[in-house]
């Protein structure tokens, strides 16, 4: 997304918005947002007794998909910065009996592990390039050596037919959210955008091409600079 948000705290715009952020993007994605998390985890390469980092994890909803494939081994580590969106998330495993997850309320800048991990999932939280950029390089050295994977799943604006009522529906989910962007942030490359960041990155749309994926191990920071 564009340069334009370098003040903004993210994790303080979801102060008055995380009690009703399912609800939100349950129903702008018509109820598909669990299948399209799994189809990113599963177009990333996730697989049974991996460990997974869950970025920006909100009230948790990547948490069961990430289980499906994991489970009964593996390991999740959820990270979120908000304290209300965080104890969402801790509320939805302690009712599910999920003793596999871990939670961390941290900012992403800051975020330390005790262990290397498979894939680091950043699902609806690419904000503003700078940030998550640097977002990236930090969690890029979380990853295990020569076979970690960054996956991302966001939105985007559709290039077919629909982006002809793509802005009244996504203003209306971001008024809604109290998301940290507006609109226009939303008409990016993310392929250019993220893909930069990527060796040989992978891309899919889906979901009427206003939700993407991509996934790919990190370029060094010295490398994207170049």
């Amino acid at each position: 997304m564009a340069d334009t948000l370098p003040e903004k705290n993210f994790a303080a715009e979801y102060d008055k918005s995380y009690n009703k952020y399912d609800f939100i993007v349950k129903l702008f994605q018509l109820g598909r947002d669990r299948i399209h998390r799994l189809r990113a985890l599963q177009f990333a390469g996730l697989k049974k007794n991996d460990t997974v980092l869950d970025i920006c994890c909100g009230s948790g909803l990547s948490i069961e998909p990430i289980r499906s494939i994991i489970s009964p081994g593996g390991k999740i580590i959820a990270v979120d910065a908000n304290k209300q969106m965080l104890e969402l998330a801790r509320k939805r495993a302690a009712k599910n009996n999920w003793h596999n997850v871990v939670f961390i309320e941290s900012d992403i800048n800051d975020l330390t592990v005790d262990v290397k991990v498979d894939i680091a999932l950043f699902a609806l939280c690419w904000y503003d390039r700078k940030i998550c950029t640097e977002w990236v390089h930090r969690v890029s050295l979380l990853l295990k050596p020569d076979t970690g994977i960054l996956c991302f799943m966001d939105y985007k604006y559709p290039e077919n037919c629909v982006k002809y009522i793509a802005t009244p529906v996504l203003s209306l989910l971001v008024k809604w959210l109290g998301e940290a962007y507006d609109t226009d942030d939303l008409k990016w490359n993310p392929k250019e955008e993220i893909g930069s960041l990527l060796i040989d990155p992978r891309f899919k749309s889906y979901y009427l091409d206003s939700i993407f994926t991509i996934s790919g191990k990190p370029k060094t920071e010295k490398a994207v600079k170049m």
